[in-house]
């Protein structure tokens, strides 16, 4: 998932990384941070693909991907929106 690689890279105190399972088809964001002397590590995306649906189980970024998505052209009804409830239609 192209979009995906929006949300790697550099931060202020951070660097996050793009971990995918091609043969499972599901993608990560690891982030790892520094913060007053303290690493930090700690799983802020997670997304896979279920046929044609995109189910995004678990996004903490300011920036959803569902709007990533969305104005990318994927239309409402393939994303699952798993953190919050939503499940997997037929």
């Amino acid at each position: 998932m192209e979009e995906l690689q929006g949300y790697t890279g550099e931060g202020l105190n951070d660097f996050a990384y793009l971990t995918a399972n091609e043969a499972e088809q599901i993608y990560t964001i690891i982030d790892i941070a520094r913060v007053r002397d303290r690493r930090l590590v700690d799983t802020v995306l997670v997304a896979r693909l279920a046929g044609d649906q995109v189910v995004i189980e678990l996004d903490r970024h300011d920036k959803l991907l569902v709007d990533a998505l969305q104005a990318r052209g994927v239309p409402e009804s393939q994303i699952v929106l798993a953190y919050r409830g939503d499940t997997l239609t037929a």
